[in-house]
């Protein structure tokens, strides 16, 4: 496998800095448990350590930690990180069940590939120790698992072989937990059902891991509340799951949080998409002039096609802003 940061720049991609600072609204809110320049962050920082300088400079957060993989890169890695951040060369599936979890976290497990066995035991590692006013957010592509490909290739010499949806089923429960049933649809492996179908497995994993726990230590018990789903597209299709972890005691503490009024919250629970707009500097600045709308009053958007703008009034405090420099004439 590629090291992503070798084919993506991740601070080039408007959508994944929208949800960046979307991410950021959402552990500013965890100040009802703790300041939150006093939580630790737990990332996968590549060499642009966007995450990290975003969290330190917006809220203050002084103690992180970038889990990074890619030994033969340290070099570069070091030279390219940025303030006194802990980096741990080591793979998610080893640093993660090390983690002091007596103490408060957001946790960003932000993968580039579709999912995969070892991210659900990623996931089950943090829910097994998670403290309560932990935040765990896990982000996956989701155009479609490899077990697609794989079947496409080997069913046009074999009519026997195994289905694609046969293929993930085997993949997901090969540690005999049934975690894809037989009732999984083909249609379910691709885009946004896919994201969907990934997000539902991790939501899964930590319902039956906390249950077990619950079993286990229930003086250590804890639920969790779901904070919100992404889903976005800028070079891949993505999506994204958050969710904080908390005690029966800290349950007023959750509700203190209101996260259900952060403002890009889709009304009706779904998934929030975030667009890519597709405008050039002169009309991103002339529909910025008009924001924040007065309540009733339309967004004009002149000529500027609808699809670029739809929702635009919602999110435009999260996009990045592009400076363009003009010839002089």
């Amino acid at each position: 496998m590629v090291d992503s940061f070798r084919r993506i720049d991740y601070s080039l991609r408007p959508a994944k800095h929208a949800e960046r600072r979307m991410l950021c609204d959402v552990f500013r809110r965890l100040s009802h448990f703790q300041p939150v320049e006093t939580y630790r962050y737990v990332g996968f920082g590549s060499v642009w350590f966007s995450d990290f300088v975003l969290f330190h400079r917006a809220l203050g957060v002084r103690d992180m930690l970038s889990i990074e993989q890619a030994v033969q890169s340290r070099p570069r890695f070091e030279a390219n990180k940025p303030f006194a951040i802990d980096i741990d060369f080591r793979s998610s599936s080893l640093v993660l069940p090390e983690l002091d979890y007596d103490r408060r976290q957001f946790i960003w497990l932000d993968y580039d590939d579709p999912i995969t066995l070892d991210m659900v035991n990623d996931v089950a590692a943090i829910a097994r120790r998670a403290s309560s006013g932990t935040v765990l957010v896990v982000s996956v592509q989701c155009v479609r698992p490899p077990d697609v490909s794989e079947a496409e290739r080997e069913l046009t010499s074999d009519p026997n072989a195994p289905s694609a949806t046969e293929r993930f089923a085997t993949r997901m429960n090969a540690d005999h937990v049934a975690r894809v049933g037989s009732d999984l649809e083909r249609d379910q492996l691709s885009n946004w059902a896919f994201g969907e179908l990934s997000r539902s497995i991790f939501y899964a994993e930590v319902d039956r891991i906390l249950e077990n726990r619950r079993l286990a230590t229930p003086d250590r018990a804890v639920s969790y509340r779901r904070i919100c789903d992404f889903e976005y597209e800028d070079g891949a299709k993505m999506t994204t799951m958050a969710l904080i972890f908390h005690n029966e005691d800290d349950t007023a503490k959750v509700e203190a949080c209101h996260f259900d009024n952060l403002e890009f919250l889709d009304p009706d629970g779904e998934a929030v998409f975030i667009p890519t707009p597709k405008l050039t500097p002169r009309e991103f600045r002339h529909l910025e002039s008009q924001l924040p709308l007065p309540a009733g009053v339309q967004l004009n958007i002149g000529h500027i096609p609808l699809g670029e703008t739809r929702r635009f009034a919602d999110l435009y405090r999260y996009f990045p802003n592009f400076v363009a420099a003009e010839a002089l004439g």
